[in-house]
Protein backbone atom coordinates (compact mmCIF):
# COMPACT_ATOMS: atom_id res chain seq x y z
CA UNK A 1 0.00 0.00 0.00
CA UNK A 2 1.14 3.59 -0.22
CA UNK A 3 2.16 6.22 2.11
CA UNK A 4 -1.11 8.18 1.40
CA UNK A 5 -3.49 5.05 1.30
CA UNK A 6 -2.09 4.04 4.73
CA UNK A 7 -2.25 7.73 5.77
CA UNK A 8 -6.27 7.99 4.61
CA UNK A 9 -6.88 4.32 6.75
CA UNK A 10 -5.15 5.67 9.66
CA UNK A 11 -6.66 9.19 10.12
CA UNK A 12 -10.41 7.62 9.75
CA UNK A 13 -9.06 4.89 12.30
CA UNK A 14 -8.31 8.12 14.37
CA UNK A 15 -4.56 7.23 14.48
CA UNK A 16 -2.37 10.38 14.88
CA UNK A 17 -0.13 10.59 11.32
CA UNK A 18 3.23 11.80 12.67
CA UNK A 19 5.26 14.28 10.96
CA UNK A 20 7.68 10.76 10.61
CA UNK A 21 6.33 10.09 7.42
CA UNK A 22 7.56 13.80 5.84
CA UNK A 23 11.00 14.08 7.17
CA UNK A 24 13.74 11.55 8.29
CA UNK A 25 15.82 11.50 11.99
CA UNK A 26 18.14 14.60 11.71
CA UNK A 27 15.99 16.76 9.11
CA UNK A 28 14.65 19.62 9.96
CA UNK A 29 11.25 20.66 10.64
CA UNK A 30 9.73 24.30 11.12
CA UNK A 31 7.93 25.19 14.11
CA UNK A 32 4.57 26.21 13.43
CA UNK A 33 2.98 28.00 16.56
CA UNK A 34 3.90 31.18 18.47
CA UNK A 35 5.35 30.61 21.92
CA UNK A 36 6.32 26.42 21.50
CA UNK A 37 7.74 25.41 24.45
CA UNK A 38 10.28 22.76 24.20
CA UNK A 39 10.13 20.48 27.33
CA UNK A 40 12.34 17.75 28.97
CA UNK A 41 10.11 14.99 28.49
CA UNK A 42 6.86 13.79 26.45
CA UNK A 43 4.64 14.98 29.19
CA UNK A 44 2.73 18.28 29.33
CA UNK A 45 3.34 19.69 32.44
CA UNK A 46 7.76 18.80 31.73
CA UNK A 47 10.34 22.02 32.70
CA UNK A 48 10.77 24.01 29.23
CA UNK A 49 14.09 23.88 27.84
CA UNK A 50 13.39 26.41 25.27
CA UNK A 51 10.54 28.50 23.60
CA UNK A 52 10.48 29.10 20.09
CA UNK A 53 8.21 31.25 17.46
CA UNK A 54 7.18 30.49 14.13
CA UNK A 55 9.64 29.76 11.64
CA UNK A 56 12.62 28.69 13.80
CA UNK A 57 14.17 25.26 12.70
CA UNK A 58 14.67 22.42 14.91
CA UNK A 59 16.29 18.75 14.23
CA UNK A 60 13.41 16.00 14.31
CA UNK A 61 14.81 12.93 16.16
CA UNK A 62 11.71 11.10 16.00
CA UNK A 63 8.11 10.82 17.61
CA UNK A 64 8.11 9.54 20.96
CA UNK A 65 7.76 5.65 21.16
CA UNK A 66 5.53 5.97 24.18
CA UNK A 67 3.27 8.39 22.82
CA UNK A 68 3.63 9.59 19.24
CA UNK A 69 1.41 12.46 19.92
CA UNK A 70 5.21 13.92 20.95
CA UNK A 71 8.75 14.36 18.76
CA UNK A 72 12.20 14.55 20.53
CA UNK A 73 13.62 17.34 18.46
CA UNK A 74 16.87 19.16 18.79
CA UNK A 75 16.22 23.07 19.46
CA UNK A 76 18.39 25.85 17.18
CA UNK A 77 20.61 26.25 20.71
CA UNK A 78 21.64 22.47 20.56
CA UNK A 79 19.18 21.45 23.43
CA UNK A 80 17.45 18.17 23.32
CA UNK A 81 13.71 18.20 23.81
CA UNK A 82 9.89 17.42 23.03
CA UNK A 83 7.57 19.06 21.15
CA UNK A 84 3.86 18.72 20.40
CA UNK A 85 3.19 17.28 16.63
CA UNK A 86 1.11 20.11 16.12
CA UNK A 87 3.65 22.87 16.38
CA UNK A 88 5.52 21.20 13.90
CA UNK A 89 5.55 21.71 10.11
CA UNK A 90 7.65 20.61 7.15
CA UNK A 91 7.38 24.09 5.60
CA UNK A 92 8.10 27.36 6.47
CA UNK A 93 5.23 29.88 7.37
CA UNK A 94 3.87 31.64 4.51
CA UNK A 95 5.60 35.12 4.51
CA UNK A 96 2.63 37.65 5.68
CA UNK A 97 1.87 41.22 3.34
CA UNK A 98 1.55 43.93 4.86
CA UNK A 99 0.75 47.34 3.33
CA UNK A 100 1.96 50.93 4.67
CA UNK A 101 1.60 54.00 3.30
CA UNK A 102 0.48 52.64 -0.06
CA UNK A 103 3.49 50.44 -0.32
CA UNK A 104 3.13 46.54 0.20
CA UNK A 105 6.45 44.92 2.04
CA UNK A 106 6.68 41.05 3.28
CA UNK A 107 7.55 41.21 6.86
CA UNK A 108 9.20 38.08 9.14
CA UNK A 109 6.44 35.68 10.17
CA UNK A 110 8.02 35.44 13.25
CA UNK A 111 7.93 39.05 14.20
CA UNK A 112 4.58 39.60 12.79
CA UNK A 113 3.61 36.54 15.18
CA UNK A 114 5.41 38.10 18.11
CA UNK A 115 4.32 41.49 17.95
CA UNK A 116 0.56 40.19 19.00
CA UNK A 117 -1.23 41.10 15.45
CA UNK A 118 -1.63 37.54 14.31
CA UNK A 119 -3.73 36.79 17.48
CA UNK A 120 -5.73 39.83 18.04
CA UNK A 121 -9.28 39.60 16.32
CA UNK A 122 -9.61 43.11 14.75
CA UNK A 123 -7.16 45.01 13.32
CA UNK A 124 -7.34 49.13 13.91
CA UNK A 125 -8.68 49.43 10.47
CA UNK A 126 -11.26 47.06 10.79
CA UNK A 127 -12.26 48.69 14.66
CA UNK A 128 -12.21 52.26 12.93
CA UNK A 129 -14.66 50.69 10.03
CA UNK A 130 -17.09 49.63 12.53
CA UNK A 131 -16.79 52.76 15.27
CA UNK A 132 -17.24 54.90 11.82
CA UNK A 133 -20.51 52.46 10.56
CA UNK A 134 -22.04 53.03 13.91
CA UNK A 135 -24.92 50.89 14.63
CA UNK A 136 -24.61 47.28 14.67
CA UNK A 137 -21.03 47.54 13.57
CA UNK A 138 -19.92 49.63 16.67
CA UNK A 139 -21.43 46.84 19.01
CA UNK A 140 -19.89 44.11 17.45
CA UNK A 141 -16.52 46.18 17.58
CA UNK A 142 -16.93 46.58 21.40
CA UNK A 143 -17.81 42.91 21.68
CA UNK A 144 -14.65 42.00 20.27
CA UNK A 145 -12.51 44.17 21.99
CA UNK A 146 -13.95 43.10 25.49
CA UNK A 147 -13.47 39.38 24.40
CA UNK A 148 -9.88 40.10 23.29
CA UNK A 149 -9.09 41.70 26.94
CA UNK A 150 -11.11 38.17 28.60
CA UNK A 151 -8.90 36.81 26.31
CA UNK A 152 -5.50 38.27 27.47
CA UNK A 153 -6.74 37.53 31.57
CA UNK A 154 -7.02 34.05 30.96
CA UNK A 155 -4.02 32.15 32.50
CA UNK A 156 -1.82 28.76 32.25
CA UNK A 157 -3.32 27.78 35.35
CA UNK A 158 -6.88 28.65 34.32
CA UNK A 159 -6.30 26.49 30.94
CA UNK A 160 -4.75 23.61 33.12
CA UNK A 161 -8.16 23.61 35.33
CA UNK A 162 -10.24 23.79 32.52
CA UNK A 163 -8.81 20.90 30.80
CA UNK A 164 -8.39 18.35 33.34
CA UNK A 165 -12.08 19.55 33.91
CA UNK A 166 -13.13 18.88 30.21
CA UNK A 167 -11.21 15.68 29.74
CA UNK A 168 -8.66 16.81 26.86
CA UNK A 169 -5.57 16.37 26.21
CA UNK A 170 -3.01 18.61 28.27
CA UNK A 171 -1.06 20.80 26.51
CA UNK A 172 0.00 23.57 28.93
CA UNK A 173 1.98 23.35 31.70
CA UNK A 174 0.18 25.09 34.74
CA UNK A 175 3.56 26.09 36.79
CA UNK A 176 5.72 26.56 34.03
CA UNK A 177 8.69 29.26 34.64
CA UNK A 178 11.37 29.88 32.00
CA UNK A 179 14.85 30.62 32.93
CA UNK A 180 16.92 32.69 31.08
CA UNK A 181 17.09 32.29 27.63
CA UNK A 182 19.45 32.87 24.76
CA UNK A 183 19.08 36.26 22.68
CA UNK A 184 17.33 38.29 25.42
CA UNK A 185 14.10 35.72 25.24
Amino acid sequence: MRRWTWGILLLSLGVPVTAAWAVKKDEKLYVKARNTRVLKSAVPTADVVAVLQPGQQVTWKGADPKNAQWHQVTEPGGKPGYVFQTNLSTKPPNMELVSKDGKTRTIDPAAFVSSGAAVKALSPGAEKYGNDKGGDYKAAVAQLQKLEGLAKAVTPVQIDKHVKQAGLFPVVAPNTKLGPQKGGR
